[in-house]
């Protein structure tokens, strides 16, 4: 398939790696849409990668940290694309204080493991139509720092900003393992990376002392677009057709966390996750 017939949907693209990420497809041709929360800034987006690369990027909107809404948006963006070749869920967040969205849901495991893959269920139907389609959750290595908690799910026992960002990032890893156990034939391709440590506004909503640490760091840390590259390799490489379930360090194919591969855990944080949605959208 030509370029310019690939349609790619990102989120959380109006800022950072995102945003880099939307910029570089735009200026391969391949036809880009964006789904942020805030309208005014999708359209400032799509206005600057249009005088960018003279290629606007179409967008919906739609907030991920919420899973009632997530099905109305899936049918928005069903009924708008003809087909979806290529899904990055790219939207994340790190919380310094524990707070619960209007569901009951951690904001970390909200944002960073419950909206991916909530959109990506929602999804797979205009996945299956579109195969071979590649869908790519874009990760951290910071899931090596705690490990799910099977028992605290939701962080009512035990709460820091680095557990909960460290484990929803891992149980979004598992859940795209998850995903990949039910569509065995790869025509549908579930892969995981880290990007890189990226200098963007990640973390900022933390308040005057996370974005002064962050600001310090930022000059030793990656560009948007250095943390884009390796997002657009996995999208594009031809050298990847067929792989599945696979877990990257930037544009290398690494082993993620041990528990990661347990199938017994991967089976509770995937039913414990879709209960919730259940219980939820119902």
């Amino acid at each position: 398939m030509d370029k310019g017939d690939k349609n790619a949907l990102i989120t959380g693209a109006t800022s950072g790696i995102g945003k880099a990420i939307a910029l570089d497809l735009a200026q391969r041709r391949l036809n880009v849409f964006i789904v942020a929360r805030d309208e005014g800034k999708a359209g400032t987006t799509a206005k600057e990668i249009e005088e960018k690369t003279g290629n606007r990027p179409a967008y919906f909107i739609g907030d991920l940290e919420c899973q009632r809404r997530i099905p109305d948006l899936a049918q928005r963006i069903k009924e708008k694309m003809q087909r979806l070749d290529i899904l990055i869920l790219n939207a994340g967040a790190v919380f310094k204080n524990r707070a619960v969205t209007a569901e009951g849901i951690e904001r970390s495991m909200a944002v960073n493991h419950f909206a991916p893959i909530h959109l990506t269920g929602e999804l797979l139907p205009l996945l299956q139509e579109s195969r071979p389609c590649r869908v790519i959750n874009v990760s951290a290595g910071a899931h090596w720092l705690s490990p799910v908690d099977l028992e605290d799910f939701n962080f009512e026992l035990d709460f820091s900003g680095v557990k909960a960002y460290a484990r929803s990032k891992m149980a979004a890893i598992m859940g795209f393992y998850e995903f990949t156990s039910q569509y065995p034939g790869n025509e549908i391709q579930f892969l995981s990376l880290h990007p890189g440590v990226v200098g963007t506004s990640f973390s900022e909503n933390n308040g005057k002392l996370y974005s002064f640490f962050m600001s310090v760091l930022r000059p030793i840390m990656r560009s948007p677009a250095s943390g884009a590259a390796p997002v657009v390799h996995l999208a594009l490489s031809a050298a990847l057709t067929g792989k599945s379930g696979l877990y990257f360090n930037r544009f290398k194919e690494k082993r993620s966390h041990t528990l990661t591969y347990s199938k017994a855990a991967r089976q509770k944080v995937w039913d414990l996750t879709w209960q919730k949605i259940k219980e939820i959208t119902e």
